[in-house]
Formats: structure tokens, C-alpha cells, sequence
């Protein structure tokens, strides 16, 4: 197939057809994470497991919005907890918010909650383990971010802490502070039964269904600024409520492997950019490294901002510069992740379904025009391909071809040869239309004649 009209050109006609296009059919697929039911009675469901069982800033917003979601339907919060821990901070922010929760929450130990885990689950107001559960192993450690290893901490002020904090979460809820306190001491470990059996956790359940049978229609205090009031549990049926697209995102972004690859791709590719003379490669790297910052510990607002800013002017470069498409894919893929990873905590005039809808809007028309600038990308490879194929030879036969704009001694034009788009220079003045004749070429660059 042939490209009739430059490739920059090409790129600038057409991105406002494609963004019009993509936002209406976006509309159309556009849903929330969750559908009410029952007139809003069912209980929210979260699971702290699998990409999100890390507990970590991503788990503290995911556990922040499905608290939201679940004291405003005034319906109980179930988190299912299958971890291997996580970040001190996280922890006791999430630990916090349960404990002033105006709703009862309800956590299952589906197979394990060791370390941050099992001190996470101590505010609940029921907390449940299916017999083979396993809790605790809650000593603190370190792990260097480089090599992987990891050390135990010992050093008297971080323990007391973290004990001091575990053993309130435990003794306001009624339960063995001192086995909780081993668990961080001498990283014990229960398993469900024994742990049901040292008041460390309620009761055991061999699935949700059974926890359900078993906590319907029970007591709990609930404790808000201090004041304490009674409610019944009642569960209709349950919610699941996944975590919304950036804060997945976020979770990856946060994980250890994939923020070394980051990293790695990010320095790396900036450095071999510069040596190379590349430079038309250095947005790219730059969006790397900006996404590596997250797993660094940066604000993930700053980030945010950091990547649509970016974004912004590599796509103004790329629509008003020539070029094949490098700098545009850069810049939509900082303008998607930075949409997705917006600050978490929009202005409060702003729904949180407009938000999320907003994201969903912006992740299909990014992949969209992703899309269409890999395909211009493509053609471009593919024309570049096609053009070393014109190699003009003294003696060889005339190439002719038409000029598509105005040509004069010192000004480049455009003209089309054997239905291929070309620079041309020419001694003489070609006027729009009039056939030329190829008599060399510089690089990608004809020289022309007008045809006698």
C-alpha cells in the first residue's frame, strides 16, 4: 500500500479524527468496578492477595476506598488476607483506619497472614483462618534494594514500637496481646486452630459461606472519635470490589523486580542514548525513569504530574516537528501513566466514578493512538525500505517523476517518484505538477530536471 502524503503530514490530519473516534466509542465501555444490589445490602469484599499481597501504598488506598465504599452503604467490610507482609507504615496507617471504622470488618486468613500481615488483622472486629491458616512470623527486617538479602532487626526502639502498637490493636479487641507480642519477639507462628485456641482470632471456617452462617446476626462494638456504640452484623450477599485500574498499576510499578527493570532501562538506555548521539530516544528512557521513581519511594502525585507534563510537550514535538512517530508513542505512554496514576486523592467536587471513568477514557484513547503511531511508525520503516530501491546510475534509464510543490534553487520540495513521496533539490524552478526527471541523489534527497 502506498503513503499519499508525508508522514508527519499524514499524522496531523488525522489525530483529531482518531481522538474523536476512540472518545465515542469509550463511552460504550466504560463501567464501574462494582454494581449495587439488593438495594445496596450487600457487604463489600476485598482480597489482600496476589499482586495486592504485598501490604504496601497501593493496599493502604485499595483498603481506604472499599472502607469508603462500605460505611456508606453502612454494610460490612470482608478482607480476605493471603500475604507475606509488607511495610511498616502501610501497615499501621491501614490498622488504624479499621480501628476507627464505622463498620464492622471481617478478615478471613484464607491460607496465611505472616509478619505485617498478622499484625494487620488485630483491629479487626472478627477475624476468621480456614484450620490450615498459618499467622504470625512478625520480627522486622530490612532488605537491600540491590542484592535482595535481608537482615533481622533487632535494635530495641523499632521493636518496642512496633510491639507497643500490635499489643493496643489486640488488647482494645479483646484479644492475647502476649501471643501477639511473640509473634514479633520470637516470630511465632499458629496455625488456625491453635490460634483460635490462644484467643488470638475468633474462629475457624473452612470457607466464606461459613463464615457467613457463622457471624450473621452477631455483636461488635464499633468505635468512632472515641465513642463506642453496639451493631449487628447482618451479610444479604457479597460485593467484590477489585482495585480500580492505577492502583494496580501502582502496585506493579511498586514491586521490586519490575522496579529494577525499570531502573535498568531507564539509566542504562539514557546513558547509551547519549553516547550514541541518539537523542531522539531520550524521551522514552526519561518515562522510564520517572516510573522507576515510584518503586524509589517518590510521591506518586509528583510523579504524576511530572509524567503529564512530559507528555504534553513531547506530543505538541511530535505534532508540529517531523518525525515517525518516536517522540509521539513517548509521550502517550507518559500521558497514560500519568492519568492512571493521578493523584490519589482527587479534588472532592470530582465524583469518584467521573475519575475512574475519566482514567478508563484516557487508557483507550492512548492505546488507540498508540496504535495508530506504531502503524505510521511501521509505514515509515516500510517507505525507507522501498526507497533505497531508487538508485540513480549514469546511463541508466530516466526515472521520471511529478513535482507535488513549488521547487526553486535552494529550497527543497516535495515530489512523488514511482508512487513514493521525496525530498527534491533542483537548479531550476519546478512549478506544482510539472514532470522532472531524477538526475542523482543525496541520501534521501533527489536531484531533479524538469522533463524536456
Amino acid at each position: 500500500m502506498k503513503i499519499e502524503m508525508p508522514l508527519h503530514r499524514l499524522l496531523r490530519v488525522n489525530l483529531f479524527f482518531i481522538i474523536l473516534i476512540i472518545a465515542v466509542l469509550s463511552t460504550l465501555t466504560i463501567a464501574p468496578n462494582i454494581s449495587c444490589k439488593n438495594g445496596g445490602s450487600n457487604a463489600i469484599l476485598i482480597r489482600i492477595d496476589g499482586i495486592m499481597g504485598t501490604i504496601d501504598t497501593p493496599v493502604e488506598e485499595y483498603v481506604r476506598q472499599a472502607l469508603k465504599i462500605a460505611e456508606d452503604r453502612g454494610v460490612p467490610l470482608f478482607i480476605v488476607v493471603n500475604s507475606y507482609g509488607g511495610y511498616v507504615d502501610p501497615t499501621i496507617n491501614i490498622a488504624n483506619m479499621i480501628l476507627e471504622a464505622r463498620t464492622p470488618v471481617i478478615g478471613f486468613i484464607m491460607d496465611k497472614a505472616f509478619s505485617a500481615a498478622s499484625i494487620l488483622i488485630q483491629p479487626m472486629h472478627i477475624i476468621a483462618s480456614v484450620p490450615h491458616g498459618v499467622i504470625g512470623a512478625a520480627q522486622p527486617i530490612t532488605i537491600n534494594p540491590v542484592t535482595g538479602q535481608y537482615e533481622f532487626i533487632n535494635e530495641s526502639k523499632v521493636i518496642n514500637s512496633i510491639v507497643a502498637m500490635a499489643k493496643r490493636y489486640a488488647e482494645i479487641r479483646g484479644r492475647n496481646s502476649t501471643a501477639v507480642e511473640m509473634f514479633i519477639r520470637k516470630n511465632l507462628v499458629l496455625n488456625g486452630e491453635e490460634a483460635v485456641n490462644n484467643n488470638v482470632i475468633d474462629f475457624t471456617a473452612n470457607n466464606l459461606n461459613e463464615l457467613i452462617i457463622a457471624i450473621n446476626g452477631r455483636d461488635v462494638v464499633l468505635t468512632y472519635n472515641g465513642i463506642k456504640r453496639n451493631t449487628t452484623i447482618y451479610v444479604y450477599g457479597i460485593e467484590e470490589f477489585t482495585p480500580p485500574y492505577y492502583i494496580q498499576v501502582y502496585s506493579y510499578l511498586r514491586d521490586s523486580t519490575i522496579n529494577s527493570i525499570l531502573w535498568f532501562i531507564g539509566f542504562f538506555g539514557t546513558f547509551l542514548a547519549l553516547l550514541s548521539g541518539r537523542l531522539d530516544i531520550l524521551p522514552f528512557t526519561f518515562v522510564f525513569l520517572l516510573l522507576a521513581l515510584i518503586g524509589g519511594g517518590m510521591n506518586i502525585n509528583v510523579v504524576s504530574v511530572l509524567l503529564l507534563a512530559l507528555g504534553a510537550i513531547l506530543i505538541t514535538i511530535e505534532m508540529f516537528t517531523p518525525g515517525y512517530g518516536i517522540i509521539g508513542i513517548s509521550g502517550i505512554i507518559a500521558l497514560i501513566f500519568g492519568f492512571l496514576l493521578m493523584p490519589i486523592n482527587p479534588a472532592t467536587f470530582i465524583h469518584p466514578g467521573v475519575f475512574e471513568s475519566l482514567r478508563n477514557f484516557i487508557l483507550i484513547v492512548g492505546g488507540g493512538l498508540s496504535a495508530f503511531f506504531l502503524f505510521i511508525m511501521y509505514k515509515a520503516v516500510e517507505a525507507k525500505r522501498k526507497r533505497r530501491a531508487i538508485i540513480y546510475t549514469p546511463g541508466s534509464k530516466q526515472i521520471i517523476g511529478r513535482a507535488i510543490e513549488r521547487i526553486e534553487p535552494g529550497k527543497r520540495g516535495f515530489v512523488i517518484v514511482e508512487g513514493e513521496y521525496w525530498y527534491a533539490e533542483s537548479n531550476e524552478v519546478i512549478e506544482p505538477g510539472e514532470e522532472v526527471v531524477v538526475i542523482d541523489r543525496k541520501d534521501f534527497t533527489l536531484i531533479i530536471r524538469k522533463k524536456k
